[in-house]
């Protein structure tokens, strides 16, 4: 306790009390919470699948057509919504019950609930804690895993409407940190704005989204289909959430950076070969131009782009790039990012395999802790002979570039093809930002140069690579996707 008590700063998982099983071992936390409060038992966290829903707190609205279990996620199932119901309610009456005890000075064990706090920081803010059954897949590539998810939904307390019964209690206020474009999707914004509301809906979008399509009042619940809606529209959208989020919350900006940006594009024709290939793919959409758009191709235009992201054209730049940058910098570390959805990644992979050159990258083979050494080569600047030995470029798809911090030691980014998920503009521009974002950061001391390729048609013909970048590049996009509407 007195440790605690005089700690500058203590740092904890969010998903502390996040549950592995339903033996006691498996739950040290809840099991040390209930010893502590001696109150009634936790049962185990319930898991009956991604639609689960933190803590319910509030009323029930009359009719709604779904009726209150829309609220809860689990439609017709009543017994799902006992165990949801009661996990919380054990979980809260063991908190109100360790707040009532005494501990002394040198007890050790006891549970963060019991403090205080003067501030509570929640760092990554930008992962949401409640997510559909789509971002529960994808979170399955990333740390903040589903079952962590819950645990920090009920640690952090963000179902609970009575600020004072929450887990953590802060006598300032809770702050939000993250270096990664909050405002992203729908889904962020509405967490974001439930949050600062007091209340907090999940489950219900759709539900919403038929009841009040007329009122307005839906706009943090909008869940279009992707590539149903246009990107002036999709920039709409960001800048009425944005207007919402600049009056409803203080946000605190870190320094403007002193360092400068230079974006370099480097234009090269694909080959007579590529080019054949490339009008082949659009055939079958019965087009027959390199001057194309991908929307104008569809579902089909995974065939083009992949003809594309791995023309040997491409492969050529990147060492020339490459080669440019050593001439000048010879020990200078570089990044590459490259999108994996349509092989531009695998392309790159398999160029600097073939070229001989040292370099690193990580890849499903690497243990947590043998990625974690290959990122920290390229995280600080190098200090002995062995680090002057290691491969001076790593390369890395866009789905890798969250959370790694590497402004110390690296000032140039090459991205190998652009990024292009869908017709989303502003999803994918967010991702290209966020990849450039890993050096261009608080603490850069270097100017930084992010140099793209663009392929073109074999006679220089427009073609999807120009499309594609002018999109993301987008001053609109831009400002959506790096929530920047100040």
């Amino acid at each position: 306790v007195k440790e605690i008590c005089e700690a500058d700063m203590v740092i904890v998982p969010a998903g502390i009390i996040e549950e592995k099983g339903k033996k006691t071992k498996d739950r040290p936390y809840t099991e040390l919470l209930t010893k502590k409060a001696n109150g009634i038992k936790i049962p185990p966290a319930p898991s009956n699948g991604h639609a689960e829903a933190p803590t319910i707190e509030g009323s029930w609205v009359r009719n709604m057509q779904s009726g209150p279990s829309i609220y809860v996620g689990n439609t017709s199932e009543q017994k799902h919504r006992d165990e949801q119901a009661y996990y919380g309610h054990a979980y809260a009456e063991n908190i109100k019950k360790l707040r009532t005890k005494s501990f002394g000075p040198n007890e050790r064990g006891v549970p963060l609930e019991y403090f205080s706090w003067d501030r509570v920081i929640v760092d990554e803010c930008h992962e949401c804690l409640v997510s559909t059954k789509r971002q529960d897949q994808v979170s399955k590539d990333t740390d903040f895993k589903v079952q962590a998810r819950r645990g920090a939904r009920e640690f952090l307390g963000v179902g609970c409407t009575d600020a004072s019964s929450r887990p953590l209690l802060a006598r300032t206020a809770f702050w939000g940190l993250t270096g990664t474009p909050l405002l992203e999707t729908e889904a962020r914004v509405t967490e974001l704005a439930n949050l600062m509301g007091g209340t907090y809906l999940t489950g219900s979008a759709h539900h919403w989204r038929k009841e009040e399509r007329e009122s307005g009042r839906d706009i943090f619940l909008n869940q279009q289909e992707e590539g149903s809606k246009s990107r002036e529209y999709r920039c709409a959208i960001q800048e009425s959430c944005h207007a919402y989020v600049r009056e409803a919350c203080q946000r605190n900006r870190g320094e403007q950076l002193a360092v400068k940006l230079e974006r370099k594009q480097t234009f090269v024709n694909m080959t007579e070969s590529d080019g054949a290939k490339f009008l082949k793919a659009i055939k079958a959409v019965n087009l027959e131009s390199y001057s194309i758009r991908p929307d104008h191709l569809g579902e089909k235009a995974g065939d083009a782009l992949t003809v594309t992201a791995s023309s040997a054209a491409r492969r050529d730049a990147l060492f020339e790039i490459i080669d440019s940058i050593q001439k000048d910098e010879p020990h200078t570390k570089i990044i590459i990012f490259a999108n994996a959805v349509y092989g531009g990644h695998e392309s790159a992979l398999s160029a600097l395999k073939s070229s001989g050159r040292k370099f690193c990258h990580v890849d499903d083979s690497h243990s947590v802790l043998e990625q974690n050494e290959i990122i920290s080569w390229f995280r600080h600047t190098d200090a002995t002979e062995e680090d002057r030995a290691r491969p001076r470029i790593l390369l890395l798809s866009f789905n890798q570039a969250a959370g790694h911090n590497l402004q110390e030691a690296c000032h140039h980014v090459i991205m190998y093809d652009p990024m292009y998920s869908g017709s989303d503009a502003v999803a994918d521009a967010s991702v290209e930002e966020q990849a450039l974002g890993r050096v261009m950061r608080q603490g850069q001391r270097e100017d930084v140069t992010c140099y793209r390729i663009l392929v073109k048609g074999p006679n220089g013909e427009k073609c999807l690579d120009d499309c594609i970048v002018e999109r993301n590049l987008d001053e609109d996009v831009l400002r959506a996707a790096t929530s920047n509407f100040d």
